[in-house]
């Protein structure tokens, strides 16, 4: 068996000594685990205004959104982690595979990146809105974001 020279063993003594300094906690309670990475957020779409069941006054209603996960931004950026709005007022979804179609005053593409719309001339009754976020070219992201919102106009 070999033996480390004397002089060698007494440095990885030292080593070992300074490592055991008073700068490192005394207990596993103090000490600090490392920050993990945090998960990846899955992209959702929430309408804030109206809200589901609201009774509004007047032809005119205002859709309000927010999401997370993803940033908004206009049509034609296809950066990976971005879209924009589409809102369906009393309109079904079109296939989830295919560009979303324009409708005027029923199926809006937000393509200027904004976060708000303003429906006119809605009539009274019950109404139902989706919010449906797509991609650089309108196809509505996989998995789908999308929200509902249920309302009625007085």
């Amino acid at each position: 068996m070999r033996r480390l020279p004397w002089t060698a063993a007494l440095l990885l003594f030292a080593v070992g000594l300074a490592a055991c300094g008073s700068d490192t906690p005394e207990t596993t309670e103090e000490a600090e685990a490392p920050a993990a990475d945090p998960a990846p957020t899955t992209p959702e779409v929430r309408i804030v205004s109206p809200t589901e069941g609201e009774e509004l006054d007047g032809s005119s209603v205002t859709v309000q959104l927010e999401v997370s996960g993803i940033e908004i931004v206009p049509a034609g950026d296809t950066a990976s982690g971005t879209g924009h709005h589409h809102l369906y007022l009393d309109a079904d979804l079109a296939p989830f595979d295919v560009p979303i179609p324009a409708v005027p005053g029923q199926v809006i593409h937000m393509g200027d990146g904004s976060s708000n719309f303003t429906f006119e001339g809605v009539d009274p009754g019950e109404h139902r809105v989706i919010a449906v976020v797509g991609d650089g070219v309108h196809v509505p992201l996989q998995p789908p974001v999308v929200d509902t919102v249920r309302f009625t106009v007085r």
